[in-house]
């Protein structure tokens, strides 16, 4: 008897070995494995199965055929399992032979392509809440054979104890995932960048935007929010839509892996008559924990380049590297990029003297003699030498 007893806990190696998945969510399949084992179980899983019509499956797999969960997620995640877990409370471990008829799932293409060539006749099952709203249902489940079915009622207690750890161990998984996947870091990054920044989802709803593609978006001057408000970005001019969507969904397609094209980048014509805008999507990696998919992380990376932000940062950089000021930076530039002098003063609104003033001040300053010296050195620096200033 106290041999029985000692048994039917959970041992303790086993609940730190659940609660080291929120370190490391990678560990789930050995973890679920472990627990398989631990209630005499063929395999364990973790699935979602979204709503009717709202997308795929998810499973994380613990010593199960992957090869059969393909065939699951394509062709049966609703089942007579998953439609019969709908009623079952949250956290509730059941045994779901006894919630339908045999021969409902016996008679079914899943148990003939899916269940029978892994030997598994029934399943442990228990509810996550994370995993089962809006009309989802996923939680962990426990494959049993028919030699594991005779114990499955004294397993299932043995399951219950654990529903608890296994619940905690899996929020905190996916808490880490809104830390996990990036976009702190790249946010971080982006709110640096000049040139307007966005990241979309999967759905192409914005995610995060710095502070220069909120402004942009404000001004609708090129960019802007879709009327609909559901946080996706349009072209600014109709016209300009659908090749904008198709560069877009061709970038989402790289980085979920059903894609392998990129179109080139798009200019955007701008209301205000300045210069086009330039967007380049960028395809971002997938998450390193296929739940944390459910937290529609930033799956493209959308930079727009603006010609104006860009011949500003130039200026900028030269001021920093050689001293000048900024009416000395400005003449810089556009005689380095090609322009006479009157050119020059005609673009600045400026007098020619004032330009050649500023100009001889450059050649100090920076220590050349001639305009294809200075072209040469800004040619040197990371900046766009051909640029003007707006």
């Amino acid at each position: 008897m106290r041999h029985r007893l000692a048994t039917s806990k959970p041992k303790s190696s086993l609940i730190d070995h659940i609660y080291g998945a929120i370190a490391d969510p990678g560990c789930w399949p050995e973890i679920l494995t472990h627990v398989a084992d631990h209630l005499g179980a063929v395999g364990g899983m973790v699935t979602h199965v979204p709503a009717l019509g709202k997308g795929r499956a998810t499973i994380i797999n613990g010593r199960l055929s992957e090869e059969c969960g393909t065939v699951y997620r394509e062709h049966y995640q609703w089942n007579p399992w998953a439609r019969t877990m709908l009623d079952v409370p949250v956290g509730q471990a059941v045994i779901v032979s006894s919630l339908l008829q045999p021969s409902e799932l016996f008679k079914s293409g899943f148990y003939a392509d899916v269940l029978r060539p892994q030997g598994i006749v029934d399943i442990m099952n228990v509810k996550n809440i994370s995993l089962s709203q809006d009309g989802a249902v996923g939680g962990f489940g426990f494959c049993l054979s028919a030699r594991g079915i005779g114990e499955a009622h004294r397993h299932i207690r043995r399951m219950q104890r654990l529903v608890p750890h296994l619940n905690r161990a899996l929020e905190g998984s996916l808490q880490l995932g809104r830390f996990a996947d990036g976009r702190q870091q790249l946010a971080s990054v982006l709110q640096l960048t000049p040139n307007p920044a966005l990241l979309i989802n999967a759905r192409g709803c914005i995610v995060l935007a710095n502070a220069a593609a909120e402004a942009l978006l404000r001004t609708g001057d090129g960019l802007l929010i879709d009327s609909s408000g559901d946080l996706q970005f349009t072209a600014a001019f109709p016209a300009e839509n659908t090749a904008l969507s198709r560069i877009l969904s061709q970038a989402l397609a790289v980085a979920a892996g059903t894609g392998d094209t990129l179109g080139e980048p798009m200019r955007l014509t701008r209301p205000s008559g300045a210069p086009p805008l330039l967007v380049l999507p960028v395809p971002l990696p997938p998450p390193a924990f296929e739940l944390w998919n459910l937290l529609e992380p930033a799956r493209v990376l959308v930079l727009v380049i603006d010609p104006a932000v860009q011949r500003k940062r130039n200026a900028s950089t030269i001021q920093s590297a050689f001293g000048l000021t900024s009416a000395e930076a400005r003449v810089a530039i556009l005689v380095a990029g090609g322009l006479t002098g009157p050119q020059a003063a005609e673009t600045l609104g400026i007098s020619l003297s004032t330009v050649k003033t500023h100009l001889q001040r450059c050649f100090d300053k920076v220590g050349v003699h001639s305009q294809v010296a200075l072209a040469h050195l800004l040619a040197n620096l990371p900046i766009d030498p051909t640029g003007g200033w707006n």
